[in-house]
């Protein structure tokens, strides 16, 4: 089988390291048996011996043939291993020495500093010496020793590519379909569907969520791709800078209003299938999201991870910076390679502009936010992983200018308060979710207690203070019930005492909104389709956006 470009890459990364001898080398791995199959089969290329420790099992030969090693190698001990490894370097033939886990050795407190130093003189020996050998790590993330970071030499083994996982998931599926009663419901269909959620882990993990499905109820169908999200929840919830946020039951339907948003978001979603990038279409960037607050900003960001189907992680900017030096520029880096590891899948980042060096702002911390800014704006311009950012800001102008340029985000929507339109679905939506039956209400009354009828022109409720409204006038039904009127229910007038005593955000920030409002008139896309503007005024919040 043709081997996926990450794999590829490394593959000749690692090849060129051999051959100009970089003494040692750590493969960032978490699958060990892959990645030393890799390293195997370059070996083999390359007319090399490949010779390995590990503490289970001392010194073995790794060859075609597997071949033990003599027993007076077997030895457990990784100084004495070392030692054994700097002996047979000094042959004539090329040998890659491979370590298997040894960072223990280094790392524990009160570890004996002979095993540092070991290791360190056997670097220096290949370099200096002429061996043919490299020395080869092969261990997960840990942190290298402070004697060993001048001669150590990181490459990261990729994880299952799609193809490769492609292959893992025909083959599972395949024997699901076959072994007698277990049946796989239309296993073309499932197989898309897995392979997008199993993208980003390691081939044991997509074997066990399968094997999982599969014995869980003896058939597999799309609510067993829920297994594989699980199983990426688990890396989000081993790094402590993520969140991860559960959107099951959310779609678009659950979004009253933002129409040319959620038209926008729609005709993207065939970009992450296999039919979308045959036909050629790159990954979409994300979005930047900016408007009054409250008027669903950060309910659509989980509504379109829900309806894409994909996991959605949420990156909270306070918990990237640290006190101690160099943490926050580590912590952003962490941060992306984990939502690259479970790519496909949505970054939602809320009030961005919180988290970041404002514009023509005083930096007083030594310039770490814009180190951490100067990172994050590298990746959003550069990324090829399937991460959608969806950025969330309340306040646009306190925003970098230069996070909005074009090709940080495919494009900059602003919401604006709700039409009349808009209030009607957001009022029908709250009012379902409560258990009654919408239609049993005069819509049409309460869209226009939610507007300027009510509060002025140019006022209305946002999207958050109609749920609100619904919630106390509820509580307002409730409370009658409970004071001796048995069969109350909500009424209209309940929503009428609610209201009248409401003062709208809108209100409160006029000011404030209008200059959002005239910012974007000129900087963004409206959010939602606006109705003609009344003889004599203008339309503002926003460009129109043509979507056909």
């Amino acid at each position: 089988m043709t081997a996926s470009p990450a794999l590829t890459a490394f593959r000749e990364e690692f090849t060129d390291f051999v051959r100009a001898r970089y003494p040692l080398l750590h493969v960032v791995t978490w699958e060990e048996d892959r990645a030393v199959n890799e390293i195997r089969e370059i070996a083999r290329h390359l007319k090399h011996q490949v010779v390995a420790w590990s503490v289970g099992r001392g010194i073995f030969t790794e060859g075609e043939n597997d071949k033990p090693a003599a027993t007076k190698l077997q030895t457990v001990d990784l100084a004495a291993a070392v030692a054994a490894f700097d002996k047979t370097a000094r042959t004539s033939q090329g040998h890659l020495f491979l370590l298997l886990d040894p960072f223990r050795y280094f790392n524990e407190n009160g570890a004996d500093p002979i095993y540092t130093r070991r290791v360190r003189e056997f670097a220096m020996a290949i370099r200096t010496q002429g061996y043919r050998a490299s020395c080869i790590i092969v261990a997960p993330p840990a942190k290298v020793p402070i004697e060993l970071e001048k001669e150590i030499t990181q490459i990261d083994f990729p994880l299952p590519a799609r193809e490769d996982v492609r292959q893992i998931v025909d083959r599972l599926l395949t024997r699901a379909n076959d072994a007698g009663p277990l049946r796989a419901k239309d296993p073309a269909a499932l197989g898309e569907a897995f392979v997008n959620a199993a993208l980003g882990l390691t081939a044991m993990e997509i074997e066990n969520a399968l094997a999982k499905a599969v014995v869980d109820d003896f058939k597999l169908d799309l609510d067993d791709v829920e297994n594989m999200f699980r199983q990426k929840q688990q890396i989000v919830r081993k790094t402590a800078l993520l969140d991860y946020v559960d959107v099951r039951g959310l779609g678009m339907r659950d979004i009253g209003g933002l129409d040319l948003l959620k038209q926008w978001l729609d005709i993207r979603d065939g970009a992450f299938s296999q039919e979308g990038r045959a036909f050629g279409i790159a990954t979409p960037k994300g979005v930047l999201i900016t408007g009054i607050s409250g008027c669903g900003k950060s309910l659509s960001a989980k509504c379109v991870a829900a309806s894409w189907r994909l996991p959605l992680v949420k990156l909270d900017m306070g918990k990237i910076y640290s006190s101690l030096i160099g943490s926050s520029e580590e912590h952003i880096r962490q941060a992306i390679a984990a939502c690259e590891a479970i790519a496909p899948c949505v970054l939602w980042i809320d009030e961005i502009e919180k988290g970041l060096p404002r514009a023509r702002g005083f930096v007083g911390d030594s310039g770490v936010s814009l180190r951490v800014l100067g990172t994050f704006l590298t990746w959003l311009q550069e990324k090829t992983a399937p991460v959608f950012v969806f950025a969330t800001a309340n306040e646009i102008g306190m925003l970098p200018p230069e996070m909005l340029r074009k090709g940080r985000f495919d494009e900059i929507f602003f919401v604006d308060l709700p039409t009349d339109e808009e209030r009607r679905e957001i009022i029908r939506i709250h009012i379902a979710r409560t258990g009654r039956d919408p239609s049993a209400y005069d819509l049409d009354r309460l869209t226009a207690q939610s507007g300027p009828e009510q509060f002025g022109t140019n006022l209305a409720l946002t999207g958050a203070e109609i749920e609100a409204w619904v919630n106390e006038s509820l509580i307002r039904a409730f409370d009658r019930r409970t004071h001796g009127d048995a069969g109350a229910e909500l009424h209209m007038d309940d929503f009428k005492s609610v209201i009248d005593r409401f003062v709208p955000l809108a209100r409160l920030r006029a000011d404030e909104i209008q200059d959002l409002r005239t910012w974007a008139e000129q900087h963004a896309v409206g959010a939602s389709r606006k109705p003609a503007p009344a003889a004599g005024t203008k339309l503002v919040g926003g460009r129109a956006l043509q979507l056909g």
